[in-house]
């Protein structure tokens, strides 16, 4: 849940209890959240299973590596979707960049990294061409880099896009040409074993984000799947 708070609270994003909290053209809203009771997926048996290794981790530390931690929390200052500037805590900041390096294959760092660049990522177009079993995505991307997939399951015609439906389905490397992500089959598979076969003219809409070897993340570029 992420709360803006002013004279009262001026703005609220994100989950509290049962319910969700948004904002958008005609205003904040609230309502109820629909959970099913002890999710099981694999990815959330995933997320649950590094939130426990990191705190364990974080635990197993030496003092003098805790203390790098610490004195790194305003070197990854980030801004969050309020616009406001917030820095993570030593034991917050070294869960989030090292869950963020586990998601694209690296290990676990005990000491605090040195901030680091991070890589273009705009995806232009992103395309299903189901009599080929293919997704194709068009871009600008870093080359031979490691961007991370996202999508969304099909959603209704009428569905706006959200942030929270969008589900990591796996990760890509981008041609080595640096400007294209052309690669079909690879995507369509990770998709197609998220979500399964999308049908013709259903609205999905597919993103990338970079994450450096620093395990800081950037912005998601994303696009609606056309056909």
């Amino acid at each position: 849940m992420l709360v803006k708070w002013g004279s009262i609270i001026v703005r609220g994003s994100g989950k509290l209890g049962g319910h969700v909290f948004s904002s958008g053209p005609s205003g904040a809203s609230v309502h109820t959240s629909a959970r099913a009771r002890n999710p099981q997926s694999k990815y959330q048996m995933e997320v649950r299973s590094r939130f426990t290794q990191f705190t364990q981790g974080w635990r197993n530390l030496t003092e003098s590596q805790r203390d790098t931690w610490y004195a790194a929390e305003e070197s990854f200052s980030r801004t969050n979707r309020f616009g406001d500037v917030v820095t993570l805590s030593g034991k917050n900041l070294y869960e989030s960049l090292n869950t963020n390096r586990a998601i694209i294959g690296l290990g676990t760092l005990d000491e605090a990294p040195m901030p680091t660049t991070l890589l273009v990522n705009e995806m232009t177009a992103a395309y299903f061409d189901l009599n080929f079993n293919a997704l194709k995505i068009d871009g600008v991307y870093g080359a031979g880099q490691k961007y991370v997939l996202m999508a969304t399951k099909e959603l209704s015609q009428g569905a706006k896009y959200k942030s929270e439906e969008m589900r990591i389905i796996g990760t890509v490397t981008a041609r080595l040409d640096g400007v294209n992500v052309n690669v079909f089959g690879d995507f369509y598979t990770l998709y197609s074993s998220k979500f399964g076969r999308p049908t013709t003219n259903s609205k999905i809409f597919v993103g990338t984000y970079f994450i450096n070897v620093a395990g800081q993340k950037g912005n998601i570029s994303r696009q609606m799947a056309s056909y």
